[in-house]
């Protein structure tokens, strides 16, 4: 996910800057966040860089947000904008052009997190991650990446397209970093699957799109099949898949 910040305020931008990275820090999500200090830097980028999540300033030094994101929205359509701004006299031009939220300065960390939230809910771009010990290192590891997980020797097991991320720890402790998002599934005690890497299902066990099988639980076979199901059904049918 990219995200622009545009206020000619330093003050201001970097107060920004701080509550994005604490947004991002707490909710464990990956992006990628440029600062622009000058309208202008940013206009002249419009047609080069993509941004998914710009917060603009309406009252700048030679222009005016308002016109600037009209011009954002002829280039990127589905770009999602949020205004921040110490008047509310042009908060009914803001929503008028789709802004997602309207912030009043001085703004809060939680006016600003409830802005965030609204975001993730309504375009669902948000790129969550986990991170886990390895060896004496901590290792970020993407939520889209996860295929399963299991458990051997009192080791958590990450596998990934690319590698396994070994973790020392009980899979009781494990599995709640992963609870926030429906495409998991348990398959059997101690493994879990992300849904999004089946292909299908043969008997007792489901075939990843790799080729790899993991097996389903026969005693919870009947709840599990039904859980793939239901997913596939809700991303078939455009349902909300987090």
């Amino acid at each position: 996910m990219t995200i622009a910040l545009i206020d000619d305020c330093p003050q201001d931008l970097a107060l920004l800057s701080e509550y994005v990275c604490r947004y991002c820090n707490e909710h464990k999500i990956h992006a990628s966040v440029k600062q622009f200090s000058h309208e202008k830097d940013f206009e002249n980028i419009l047609d080069k860089e993509h941004y998914d999540l710009v917060f603009l300033d309406i009252f700048m030094q030679d222009s005016n947000g308002i016109l600037i994101a009209k011009k954002l929205k002829r280039i990127s359509p589905k770009c999602q904008i949020i205004f921040s701004t110490s008047s509310k006299e042009h908060a009914v031009k803001a929503f008028r052009l789709h802004a997602l939220d309207y912030l009043l300065k001085p703004y809060t960390y939680a006016q600003f997190e409830d802005a965030l939230d609204r975001y993730e809910n309504t375009v669902n771009k948000f790129i969550h991650y986990i991170e886990l010990k390895e060896g004496y290192l901590m290792t970020r590891i993407l939520i889209s990446d996860i295929m399963y997980v299991d458990y051997h020797n009192h080791y958590i097991q990450v596998h990934t397209p690319s590698k396994v991320v070994r973790s020392y720890m009980f899979f009781a402790a494990f599995s709640p970093m992963l609870s926030p998002y429906r495409q998991f599934l348990w398959c059997y005690r101690n493994c879990m699957v992300n849904m999004d890497y089946i292909d299908t299902w043969e008997g007792n066990d489901f075939i990843l799109k790799n080729g790899e099988r993991l097996l389903i639980s026969k005693s919870q076979k009947r709840e599990i099949i039904q859980a793939y199901a239901n997913y596939i059904f809700d991303y078939v049918n455009g349902g909300t898949i987090s």
